[in-house]
Formats: C-alpha cells, structure tokens, sequence
C-alpha cells in the first residue's frame, strides 16, 4: 500500500507541473485544455468486489483479498466511443479442510490457499456526458487472468497455474477534471465493484 501511494503522489505531482506547462501555453493562444479534445487517457486505481473472492475454489473459501491494482490506458476514437486495455492485479487467500479418508473414522486436516490473480482486459467505454472538465460513462471489457496459486496443507505447499476467464461491466463511471483528473466507477465483475483512482488525459 506504501509503495501505490508513493506511486500515486509521484503521477500526481508529474501530472500537475505537465498540466501546469501545457494551460499556460493553451492560454497564451487562447484555447482550454479540455478533456474531450483530449484523446489519451492513462490511469491507475484501486478497487475491491472482485467476483473471484465470492466464489469457492476447490472447495475453499475465500477469508481476506488485497483489492484490485489496476493500471490502463484507453483511446478516444470520438467524444463518444474509447477502446483501451487494463492490467489487473489481485491476491486472494483462501482456507478449507482436507478429509483424510485413509483413517477410521475420517479426519480433516485445516488447508491454506493463496491465489494470485493477473488479468488483461480490452474493454470499450461509452461516454454518455461529456463536458470540458467532467464526463459520465458506461462500459464493457473481456479478457482472460492468470492464477498463480499455492496450496498448504500436510506439510506441502504445491504450486500451480491455471487460465480463467475474465470479464467487466462498468455500470456508472465519472470523472472530474480536465488533464489530470479524479475518477471513480461502480460495476460488477471480476476485477471490482467499486474502483477509485487518478486519471491523466493527454494528447489531441
């Protein structure tokens, strides 16, 4: 968590002496660094929700989830339509119990499991408000996530690999600001459910 808020900061103190820069020289031609003529957008955010914590894997509950680390960028193909791509990182640890059927009457033994989940998603978003510092939109994505996991139990800790599917549906988001800006998002799928972060747009 200390190593994303240093990162945070430093994207957003880069963010404001850019901004900073660029206004000065819009001004002096007499135009705004709005964000709809600005069609790169870079960001990076923290969510939680993901659906992975609420389903059972092998028969294992999940206990506690780090949230979701993401970092994206997407493209304005008009003041509408934006394509993109994001980069998802969430761990979950898990607990669950072994039977031991090899004694009478049956044991159980308490297991441990730690997943690792690396997702990539190419996503769509539709902007359905779109004002020089604050806009609203909807969205789609569809990728695949890595599961890097690891089992504890009997005194053995296995290690494994798996391909999952991933998905998102981002129902609400916003964000505030022109350049560089605050945004937010309520959905549902495997990445979160609520996600908040730091926007920087970019480039005409």
């Amino acid at each position: 968590m200390k190593k994303l808020t240093a990162v945070l900061m430093i994207v957003l103190i880069s963010g404001t002496f850019s901004s900073f820069g660029q206004n000065k020289d819009l001004k002096s031609s007499g135009q705004k660094n709005d964000q709809v003529n600005l069609n790169n957008d870079f960001y990076i955010s923290y969510g939680t929700g993901s659906v992975f914590y609420f389903i059972d894997n092998e028969g294992m509950t999940a206990n506690s989830m780090s949230g979701t680390f993401t970092v994206g960028f997407s493209r304005s193909l008009n003041q509408v339509i934006a394509v993109g791509f994001q980069m998802h990182y969430i761990r979950i640890d898990r607990t669950g119990n072994n039977y031991l059927y090899s004694s009478y009457p049956p044991t159980t033994t308490k297991e441990e499991m730690t997943d690792n989940l690396w997702e990539g998603i190419a996503n769509v978003r539709f902007r359905y408000l779109n004002r020089p510092s604050f806009c609203m939109y909807s969205g789609i994505g569809m990728g695949v996530t890595m599961d890097f996991y690891q089992k504890t139990y009997d005194n053995s800790s296995p290690k494994g690999q798996k391909l999952l599917p991933a998905a998102q549906l981002t129902l609400l988001g916003f964000r505030v600001g022109r350049a560089l800006s605050f945004f937010g998002e309520f959905g549902v799928g495997t990445s979160n459910i609520l996600n908040a972060g730091i926007s920087y747009k970019f480039g005409e």
